[in-house]
């Protein structure tokens, strides 16, 4: 070995931080758990905003609106748990955001309607109330409802249907046996499904993406330096910067400062 060079180690020491020699796998479970953690977030937020709009609950959903104007920044509060504060940075920001968003209006429907369509008693119906009156066809129209058999007033719902509904007409509809959901058809607009689609798919896809780019990113860290977290900031350092940038920027310096 030349006097000049440095002896190198068999397994790197971690400078990033606290977290050097943890198992390689958490890095990963780390990680899933916290996207799980960003999803039920967005689910309980917004679901709380829906339950309340959906029973008429005016004031409750002014209340609860409130704090969720922060609730869709909820999930990415708890995605960048354990972050350092130079990994903080617009790349993984804006995808968390845009997904936040998408899944924030997204939840309360996809949920429930799954929920009604699996939990909820199928009922024949009787409309006592065309609310809208004329209404065109394959469009949401509001009506009341009673129970076909018992004559038990459900309420109002807005039910598609593909020609207009006038009073006397037999329907069938989704009834909460627990009721936590109010009444709602069997069915959705197809714009409405489309658009549902078109959130669901974004979302998840954008979270399973940056997922994705930060386990590969944290797992190569760790086979660089032992650790999922950045180089301790030197003096000159500049947020955002890539591990291996900057560690080839220190090999840079030093070697600009030998003789």
């Amino acid at each position: 070995m030349s006097s000049g060079s440095a002896p190198r180690c068999s397994r790197p020491v971690a400078r990033g931080g606290h977290d050097g020699g943890v198992p390689r796998t958490w890095i990963c479970v780390r990680q899933v758990l916290l996207t799980f953690g960003y999803l039920l977030a967005i689910v309980v937020t917004s679901g709380g905003v829906a339950f309340s709009y959906s029973f008429g609950f005016t004031w409750l959903t002014v209340l609860v609106s409130l704090p969720l104007l922060a609730g869709v920044f909820a999930g990415g509060m708890v995605w960048f748990i354990g972050e350092h504060s130079l990994d903080v940075e617009p790349k993984w920001i804006v995808p968390v955001a845009i997904a936040s968003v998408c899944l924030f209006f997204y939840a309360p429907i996809g949920l429930s309607l799954a929920y009604l369509h699996t939990a909820a008693d199928r009922v024949a119906v009787v409309v006592v109330d065309d609310v809208y009156g004329d209404s065109a066809p394959d469009t949401d129209q509001k009506i009341r409802v009673a129970d076909a058999g018992t004559g038990a007033d459900l309420g109002e719902l807005a039910y598609h249907a593909d020609r207009d509904l006038r009073v006397g007409d037999r329907l069938e509809v989704l009834v909460d046996p627990r009721g936590w959901l109010p009444t709602e058809g069997p069915g959705m607009s197809p714009a409405m499904r489309t658009m549902t689609y078109l959130f669901a798919g974004t979302g998840f896809g954008v979270m399973f993406l940056i997922t994705g780019l930060r386990m590969r990113r944290d797992l190569r860290r760790y086979r660089l330096t032992g650790s999922r977290l950045p180089f301790a900031a030197p003096a000159d350092a500049v947020p955002g910067d890539d591990i291996v940038h900057a560690g080839e920027k220190r090999e840079q310096d030093k070697g600009s400062d030998s003789p």
